[in-house]
């Protein structure tokens, strides 16, 4: 387990001001990208500069220590299909600061939407998917081809969107269908301790708690066809489920029948 991130602070704290601070940080980082993007001044580098600014600053302010395992086992130039549970607002960040290459995440539509953030997201490469229309999603997942071929691997939530009870439920299938198309390797990745620091749906945020994001081994796809999706997501499954044994999750982690 390595540190990645130690906040000078680690007081515990329960505010309701630290999250709004992280949120006018994020409009006022969103409108930077937007800005430069249209001055055509925004590569790739930059936008990589940006978001790690941006996630230290989200952990400086929240006063939470980042760590991580397994990113050893991942080659910074490969593209790969990371796969994750989601409990909080806090994974993304969580990712982009311990992953060791170029991540880009997937989002819901609606978020692209939001004024200013929505654009900045967009113009980064952030690839949107209508949770409500699953051909839709699909076909917007398969349009990150052009990530895939520069070595951008793409975050995704395994079960598609945030679990309220921290618990990992059934998995959707895009995800698979990306890491199969694409023949990219899958990898199983469990982050523990967002929870704790923002939880669904509120704005309090309690300081001075310690994150982990633990990488498992890349799991191949190239070569396997379609037939074989209900096998490789119980692979995953099992996978992750290890990942969180050995992050200190609770032992009934696992809701799915």
């Amino acid at each position: 387990m390595r540190v990645v991130f130690a906040p000078e602070d680690t007081e515990v704290e329960r505010t309701h001001w630290r999250t709004y601070l992280v949120l006018a940080h994020t409009f006022v980082s969103s409108a930077r990208v937007v800005a430069r993007a249209a001055v055509g001044m925004l590569g790739q580098a930059d936008v990589d500069h940006r978001i790690h600014r941006w996630c230290e600053a989200v952990f400086g302010w929240s006063k939470t220590t980042v760590t991580v395992a397994g990113d050893e086992r991942l080659d910074r130039g490969q593209a790969y299909v990371l796969l994750a549970n989601h409990v909080s607002l806090l994974d993304v960040p969580s990712v982009c600061i311990t992953f060791p290459g170029r991540v880009r995440f997937v989002a819901k539509q609606e978020l692209r939407k939001v004024p200013m953030f929505g654009d900045a997201m967009q113009e980064a490469g952030i690839v949107f998917v209508d949770r409500a229309d699953r051909a839709a999603a699909i076909e917007a997942l398969a349009s990150a081809e052009a990530l895939f071929a520069e070595g951008t691997s793409v975050w995704i939530a395994a079960e598609g969107s945030r679990s309220r009870d921290g618990r990992l439920h059934p998995f959707k299938k895009g995800g698979f269908h990306v890491a199969l198309d694409h023949g990219l390797p899958i990898v199983p990745v469990w982050i523990q301790g967002t929870l704790e620091v923002l939880p669904p749906d509120q704005f309090q945020s309690v300081s001075g708690q310690t994150v982990h994001v633990a990488y498992g081994t890349p799991i191949p796809t190239a070569g396997r066809s379609k037939a074989e999706l209900p096998a490789l997501m119980a692979e995953v499954r099992a996978a992750m489920l290890e990942l969180a044994t050995g992050s200190g999750a609770r032992e009934d982690i696992d809701a799915a029948p």
